[in-house]
């Protein structure tokens, strides 16, 4: 297992510790516990619906300069 050193303002430190401690578990196992949950999330597949969105916007369309003379037509 490996082990990282994360800077922290009191602040925050305090809160973790109160906040984890009401969960019932340290500071360090929440934010093990937070770091693996993001993981599973972000390693899961998209669902259908996200990824039928996904077509919506053509990838080559200029985005902003498109916006930018839908703004211009519509408040001339």
């Amino acid at each position: 297992m490996g082990t990282i050193t994360i800077p922290l303002p009191e602040e925050d430190l305090d809160f973790l510790r109160a906040y984890s401690k009401e969960q019932g578990t340290s500071a360090e196992a929440f934010l093990a516990r937070q770091a693996r949950n993001l993981r599973h999330h972000l390693q899961k597949p998209l669902q259908p619906a996200v990824i039928h969105a996904t077509g919506i916007i053509a990838p080559d369309l200029a985005a902003e300069e498109s916006h930018r003379g839908h703004l211009e037509r519509k408040h001339a």
